[in-house]
C-alpha cells in the first residue's frame, strides 16, 4: 500500500529529472529513472553537476575565438612582414641619401660578437646631434633631438648597452661607452 501511495511523488521527481537532465545535456531517461527511484536525491545531483550545454557552448565560443586568433595572427603577420621590408627598402634608401651601410653592421649586431670599444671619439656637442638607436630586434629608431634622446634614457628605453649613432660616430656604438654621452644623459 505504501509504494502505491508514493507512485506519483516518485513519478513526479522521475519526471522533474528527465526535464532537468534533458536541458543539462544529460541523459533524460537515465535520470527519470533515478528519479523514479531515489527521489529528489537524483535532482540535488544533477543540480550540483556542471550544465553540459553551457560547457559545449563555451568550448564552441573558445574554438571559434581561437581559429579567429589565429587567422588574426596569421593576417598581422603577413602586414608586419609587409611593413619590415617596406622599412628595410626605406632604410636602405635613406642609408643611400647619408652615405652609410648600417647594413654592413648587421652580421656583428646578430651574436657575431662585441662591438669594436670606442675609446676614442670625435669631439662634438651632444645637444645638436640627431641620435639614433637600435632595438632588442636590431630595428632603427630615429632621428631624436637630444632632449627626446635624453626621456627614452630616463624612460629606460635605451641603456648603457644600446647602440647608437649620430653623424659624428664612426659606428654604431653601445651609449655606454660614447665618451661623455651617458653623463650628459643623466645630468
Amino acid at each position: 500500500m505504501h509504494i502505491e501511495s508514493s507512485f506519483p511523488f516518485n513519478l513526479l521527481f522521475g519526471i522533474i529529472c528527465a526535464f532537468v537532465a534533458h536541458s543539462r545535456g544529460r541523459n533524460a531517461v537515465g535520470w527519470f529513472i533515478l528519479g523514479l527511484i531515489f527521489y529528489c536525491v537524483p535532482l540535488i545531483g544533477l543540480l550540483v553537476l556542471p550544465d553540459l550545454v553551457q560547457e559545449e557552448q563555451k568550448h564552441d565560443h573558445l574554438r571559434r575565438e581561437n581559429r579567429r586568433l589565429r587567422e588574426q595572427v596569421k593576417k598581422d603577420r603577413g602586414v608586419a612582414d609587409a611593413r619590415y621590408e617596406q622599412s628595410e627598402a626605406r632604410l636602405t634608401a635613406h642609408d643611400r641619401a647619408l652615405g652609410l651601410d648600417t647594413a654592413a653592421y648587421t652580421p656583428a649586431l646578430a651574436g657575431g660578437g662585441p662591438a669594436a670599444p670606442f675609446s676614442e671619439l670625435p669631439a662634438f656637442e651632444f645637444e645638436e646631434a640627431q641620435w639614433y638607436f637600435l632595438d632588442d630586434e636590431r630595428s632603427r629608431h630615429g632621428p631624436y633631438e637630444f632632449l627626446a634622446f635624453k626621456r627614452l634614457w630616463r624612460d629606460a628605453t635605451i641603456g648603457a648597452r644600446t647602440l647608437v649613432w649620430c653623424r659624428s660616430l664612426n659606428d654604431w656604438a653601445p651609449l655606454g661607452e660614447v665618451g661623455g654621452l651617458e653623463d650628459e644623459l643623466r645630468a
